[in-house]
């Protein structure tokens, strides 16, 4: 039965990544029935996280909806998780919602060199919180003008040009990936960034968040 709730929680993710949240919704309310029915607290944890990170989506409300989401990771040894996740949903929180990105006083843990950056930033690991780190190196490259770090950048967020960044881990958001691709490209004086900051927008309209558009 834990393969089929992982089954769930990883269609959930992949959906998410992708804007389809009718499909994420679904896998989410199924993950939680079995969790129930076969007393899996653990379910809830990270269901409570997606359901955040679609609060947040709306673009109001996010905030809050994280710090609850972030009680139910006390005691469950998640370390993996818990080092500086809230932090950083709430860091990121700002930026989806066209905010200039403000340090908090509490610990990043191990996203603290994308969020409060000490150059040069550190290539990200390659898991679900990647294309999270890399539009956040984005900022900062473009912020500095540093066309090496940019056109690295470029390259290495353009296959995931369909995707939101952050949502694959179903737990936290950061605008279309295509954004970020549209700013690197301005910056860079490609004739692609009107193309990316059309995708950008088409998927804002997929998700529901027409503050990003």
């Amino acid at each position: 039965m834990t393969f089929e709730v992982l089954g769930h929680l990883v269609l959930l993710q992949a959906k998410s990544a992708l804007a389809d949240f009718a499909a994420a919704d679904r896998h989410a309310a199924s993950a939680d029935e079995l969790g129930e029915k076969y007393g899996l607290p653990l379910v809830g944890v990270f269901t409570r996280w997606y359901r955040a990170m679609r609060t947040a989506m709306t673009g109001s409300g996010g905030a809050a909806a994280y710090r609850a989401a972030a009680v139910g990771l006390a005691g469950t040894a998640m370390s993996g998780v818990d080092n500086g996740i809230l932090a950083l949903a709430l860091f990121c929180d700002r930026l989806q919602r066209g905010l200039p990105p403000q340090a908090l006083e509490e610990s990043y843990g191990a996203y603290e060199s994308w969020c409060r950056p000490v150059l040069p930033i550190p290539d990200s690991p390659r898991d679900l919180l990647f294309e999270a780190r890399t539009c956040l190196h984005a900022v900062v490259a473009i912020e500095l003008g540093d066309r090496a770090a940019m056109e690295r950048l470029y390259t290495e967020l353009l296959p995931a040009e369909g995707e939101i960044a952050g949502a694959g881990s179903g737990m936290l958001t950061l605008r279309p990936v295509a954004h970020y691709l549209g700013e690197l490209a301005t910056a860079l004086g490609l004739p692609e960034a009107a193309e990316h900051c059309r995708k950008a927008r088409a998927i804002a309209v997929k998700a529901g968040s027409p503050h990003w558009g």
